[in-house]
């Protein structure tokens, strides 16, 4: 690849490794029946011993970052889900009582979700990993055909646009995304030069901390989702120029890191603003062994219904080319669109996950560039270079706000086949990167 016209380090976010096993907090969500939402109510009350219960609708959800310490639990009536805070056995008693067909339709334990992106610590581990694996393959060579990861060798000049945005074809696009707003579910966001007049709204749905990003990975993310056409200090790294920003902070300073109801309480306010029609969430959580969560497919569907499209990162934990991890939550829940990450090269990055046989698994629906991005950056000289499936997401969002722009009438399954069909077919296996490249209308 050409180099940049400007110097940009490697991202250094902060975040921690991803875990494989799923992490719990010791909540439980609750998902409640939307025709008979009182019965739910009641029945969390009787069977699990709820005794103090806060109502939040979309326009409270920031005030989860400061509800009541001993209420018991958080009710979204908008989008009947509720979070749950009691002894487990308390919660137990909902799935074997007959309240469970009287407004309650399941019950899941809590979990924590991580950034999708690439961090030293991790890139390290994973080397040592894939170097360890590699060993152990080689004494297996007649029995193993390891899968592909580089493409063929591609070329970018990236002094006006980054390899990306010239890959989705962003650059080639008269689309702008005016009037088709993308909620970044994220770190948060800083008010950098080239977007800060374009942030339409923002909210925090973490304790004690501001929207401001603290971290970078948010508003890496944002960048490459709105980023402007042409910014006075870098190439273009931006797919959807005048897209409205909505930044929605979902995941801690520190490590990047978030309960499952803050990120419950992001995808509610998201869904109430009519200015967003696109959802983009880089961050993940190992899937359960029984699959895809059943309450967050559920909270998806209601927000899809409303008019919003969800992607959300495919997950960093495969060791390609030996071993290749399935697509971690919510990104496997079927309404929400999965993106896999793709090099320069156009190969599969060797982090990015796959599809799943299992049932329930979840699949990779598309792919999008996720290796040495260059985006915004609120230290240094305002932009840096990250790798992961957080960094493809955006681009598969800012493409989304192009075709919402084209056809403002569509649904979001509409929107949703129109990008699966325009995708650029890739040698490589429907499983790691389903359709192809998201290409840009």
């Amino acid at each position: 690849m050409a180099e940049l016209k400007i110097k940009a380090p490697q991202a250094e976010f902060g975040l921690r490794p991803p875990p494989v096993e799923p992490e719990y907090t010791g909540g439980f969500i609750v998902l409640l029946d939307e025709e008979n939402l009182n019965a739910g109510i009641s029945a969390l009350k009787s069977a699990a011993g709820v005794s103090d219960a806060v109502h939040i609708d979309s326009h409270d959800a920031p005030h989860i970052a400061n509800s009541p310490p001993n209420s018991d639990a958080i009710v979204f009536d908008e989008m009947a889900v509720a979070i749950v805070d009691v002894e487990p056995d308390q919660t137990e008693a909902i799935c074997a009582s007959k309240d469970l067909r009287r407004g309650i339709l399941a019950v899941e334990r809590e979990t924590y979700f991580y950034a999708s992106a690439e961090t030293d610590y991790f890139r390290g581990y994973r080397d040592g990993v894939s170097d360890t694996l590699a060993r152990y393959f080689e004494k297996r060579a007649d029995r193993i055909e390891p899968t592909a990861v580089e493409g063929p060798k591609v070329s970018w000049d990236e002094a006006d646009a980054t390899w990306g945005v010239q890959a989705v074809l962003a650059t080639e696009s008269r689309r702008t995304g005016a009037g088709a707003g993308i909620a970044i579910l994220d770190t948060g966001i800083h008010r950098h030069q080239d977007f800060a007049d374009r942030i339409l709204r923002d909210a925090s749905f973490i304790p004690g901390e501001s929207v401001d990003d603290g971290n970078g990975h948010g508003t890496h993310c944002a960048g490459t989702a709105c980023g402007p056409r042409s910014p006075d200090s870098a190439p273009r790294y931006g797919v959807a120029p005048d897209a409205y920003i909505l930044a929605g902070k979902v995941l801690d300073n520190r490590d990047g890191r978030a309960q499952g109801r803050s990120v419950i309480a992001g995808i509610v306010w998201a869904t109430a603003e009519k200015e967003c029609r696109v959802i983009s969430m880089s961050f993940s959580s190992p899937p359960a062994p029984e699959g895809y969560s059943v309450a967050l497919e559920a909270l998806a569907r209601r927000a899809v219904a409303k008019g919003k499209l969800l992607v959300a990162a495919a997950g960093n934990t495969s060791r390609r080319p030996y071993l290749v991890q399935p697509v971690r939550s919510p990104a496997n829940c079927p309404s929400i669109l999965a993106v896999a990450a793709v090099t320069p090269n156009l190969g599969v990055a060797d982090f990015s996950c796959a599809g799943s046989a299992f049932p329930r698994g979840g699949g990779v629906d598309l792919a999008a560039p996720g290796v040495d991005v260059l985006s915004t950056s609120p230290s240094g000289n305002g932009y840096v270079v990250g790798s992961g499936t957080s960094m493809a997401t955006p681009h598969v969002a800012g493409v989304a706000s192009l075709l919402f722009e084209e056809n403002p009438q569509a649904t979001p399954a509409q929107i949703a086949d129109l990008l699966r069909l325009r995708c650029h077919p890739l040698a490589i296996s429907s499983q790691d990167v389903g359709r192809g490249l998201v290409q840009a209308p």
